[in-house]
């Protein structure tokens, strides 16, 4: 019985603690909110033109390229960052490694990882047309090239032109020698 009212006791307390420290929590928020402990002006807050010129009042129109006067944009990070360009080379010569052993599949993975890193690599659509031709998947080479062609520079006449070599050869196994004709002559006019 005695264990009994010593653990009822020593609950009585905590509850006691507890019901303190919420009071006082409450009564502090009472302070802060209605004491007026921190400063504040009935005027609105200035507003610049992104341009740093002064605007109207804070009552006429605030449009996109106005700022709080208070907020300044963060800086850009002077962190610099690691290059894709290196793990795709890596990527890339593993690709031709692995085509040039027999292992058209893994090459595949790897010029794909590539593209995950890179999607706007022309040079890499067109080894992964080069795989896929190599598969015999002459469909996927017709659209692999041509999504190579289409993200190649103007500079870039010789990857175009082993674009269209790629598409000729695709439509020829493909039963359409009027379309290679006519990918060999634009292959031709790149050269």
């Amino acid at each position: 019985m005695a264990r009994s009212t010593s653990n009822h006791t020593g609950r009585a307390l905590a509850n006691s603690v507890r019901a303190v420290l919420v009071a006082v929590v409450f009564a502090a928020g009472l302070v802060l909110s209605g004491c007026g402990g921190l400063s504040r002006s009935d005027r609105p807050a200035r507003v610049e033109e992104a341009r740093g010129t002064v605007a109207a009042p804070a009552s006429a129109t605030v449009t996109a390229d106005t700022q709080i006067a208070a907020y300044s944009p963060p800086a850009e990070p002077q962190i610099a960052r690691a290059q894709p360009n290196r793990a795709v080379a890596v990527l890339l010569r593993r690709a031709e490694d692995q085509q040039r052993s027999g292992d058209l599949d893994a090459a595949t993975v790897s010029l794909e990882r590539a593209l995950r890193i890179t999607p706007d690599d022309a040079l890499l659509w067109q080894r992964l047309a080069g795989v896929r031709m190599a598969q015999q998947r002459h469909e996927l080479v017709l659209q692999l090239a041509a999504k190579s062609n289409a993200l190649a520079k103007a500079d870039e006449r010789g990857l175009r032109s082993e674009n269209w070599r790629l598409i000729a050869q695709s439509r020829r196994a493909l039963g359409d020698d009027v379309g290679a004709r006519e990918a060999e002559r634009q292959a031709a006019a790149l050269r």
